[in-house]
């Protein structure tokens, strides 16, 4: 995509308007839900692994295929495609319609005899999220113009936040008192409300309008060369790279925080659950909410400021870690709190940056080939890798090899920081050649 000129077909761009603030703002309301629903019907499945198991007769292998790979696997293969649907049809269709599919895949869940039909029920909602969530971050940068654009980033990251903590917590709950099978039944409600408002309240608004860019300048281009064209921009696969190895230490450290604290300073299972879902749910939420703002303030000053804000965090959520890993027990979780804090700061003003540099045409396609390396290498590998090395050093450090093996994924942070500096250094040129962002004047003036 070129900047903009002053030719004939500019003028829809200017002619045409952004929906206005108060619709905006039910729009966000709206999917601030839909991303808590989804998140939330995923991650509660955690507190039902017991009941799950015991009545299905699964061995944990089984168990884990279901929870977690079904749906990563399924996730990395359709989300590609289901971005390049959003960005050739209807963002609001296909949200809507994932919305309704992982609603009814906890149905299926809820209703599973054995293995396979939980199975099954776990893929469709890895199938819902392909769809989600390339076409969800793309439909916000439609919206919204680039000195707004990591703010609203961050809002919507607040449902992310609500789902990882209100699935678990009333799953648990409703587990608790009425059994996992009526819980899925309860759990199946939000997503089905949801999907008619978003396909009845909602509407599409034209890719590029909020950058305003020509209807001409958005033409969808085939998807060989629409894939070429985003990793040419420089600053995206560096980031997209940079952001997969934070994700991979991220993983890593909380995937094996329990069984850290349990076999390091004997707590027990039940109360590390508690202490680190509170640490992670106040660290994530309060660093969303800080960094869209911060980003979007720094960044009228220097654009370089949405990767500088990445690669600093990352550094230091990398410190922080090491200092949790090496604190007394009671410092462990308000401190992986505080990583989580400084860490989701920079998560808006990514999501900004990769939504601003692509074309207005595959916008999705874009935030597909994030999170496809987000999924492959931070949460596919992170988890894995820390384990095999926990295996491999046990015989020389015992019960302590796990907070070697998590220190040592610490310094996947250098190569993180590495990358995002380099980032740094192309931006600018990216910047300058998307068209809305500007490296040639004033910031001041670029974003408003």
């Amino acid at each position: 995509m070129t900047g903009i000129s002053s030719t004939p077909d500019q003028t829809d761009a200017t002619s045409e308007k952004l929906p206005g603030l108060v619709y905006r703002s039910w729009f966000m309301f709206v999917l601030i839900l839909v991303s808590a629903s989804v998140v939330g019907e995923r991650f509660m499945m955690a507190v039902m692994v017991g009941p799950i198991k015991a009545e299905l007769k699964l061995s944990d292998t089984e168990i884990g295929l279901a929870k977690d790979m079904a749906i990563a696997i399924v996730y990395i293969i359709a989300v590609l495609p289901l971005a390049r649907l959003a960005d050739r049809w209807s963002k609001r269709k296909i949200i809507a319609l994932s919305a309704g599919l992982w609603s009814i895949a906890v149905l299926i869940c809820g209703a599973a005899k054995g293995f396979w039909m939980l199975l099954v029920g776990r893929a469709l909602i890895g199938l819902g999220e392909g769809g989600y969530t390339p076409a969800s971050q793309s439909w916000i940068a439609d919206h919204f113009p680039l000195r707004q654009r990591a703010t609203a980033m961050a809002i919507f990251l607040l449902g992310a936040s609500l789902g990882n903590f209100l699935g678990p917590a009333v799953g648990g709950w409703l587990t608790h008192n009425y059994g996992w099978r009526e819980a899925m039944f309860y759990a199946f409600l939000p997503g089905i409300v949801l999907a008619p408002i978003v396909w009845f309240t909602l509407r599409d608004v034209r890719p590029g309008l909020a950058d305003n860019v020509s209807k001409a300048d958005a033409e969808i281009q085939p998807f060989v060369a629409t894939v070429k064209q985003l990793l040419a921009i420089r600053t995206l696969p560096l980031l997209m790279l940079s952001s997969a190895l934070n994700t991979l230490i991220t993983m890593g450290l909380v995937s094996w925080a329990p069984a850290f604290v349990e076999r390091s300073h004997g707590m027990s299972a039940q109360d590390a659950g508690i202490q680190m879902g509170g640490a992670l749910f106040l660290g994530s939420v309060i660093g969303h909410t800080v960094g869209g703002p911060l980003s979007d303030w720094l960044g009228r000053r220097d654009l370089r400021w949405y990767i500088w804000m990445g690669m600093l965090c990352g550094a230091a959520a990398m410190v922080i870690a090491w200092l949790a890993l090496s604190a007394p027990m009671n410092l462990v979780f308000p401190l992986l709190g505080l990583n989580m804090l400084i860490g989701g700061m920079s998560a808006a003003p990514l999501l900004a940056v990769i939504a601003g540099l692509a074309p207005a045409h595959s916008r999705s396609v874009a935030v597909a080939l994030l999170m496809i390396a987000i999924n492959v290498i931070g949460l596919g590998l992170g988890p894995v890798f820390v384990g095999w090395l926990s295996d491999m050093l046990t015989p020389a450090y015992g019960q302590e090899a796990l907070g070697m093996a998590m220190r040592i994924v610490l310094l996947v942070g250098g190569p993180s920081f590495v990358l995002a500096w380099l980032a740094s250094r192309a931006c600018l040129g990216d910047f300058d050649r998307a068209g809305g962002w500007s490296a040639g004047k004033p910031v001041a003036a670029a974003l408003h």
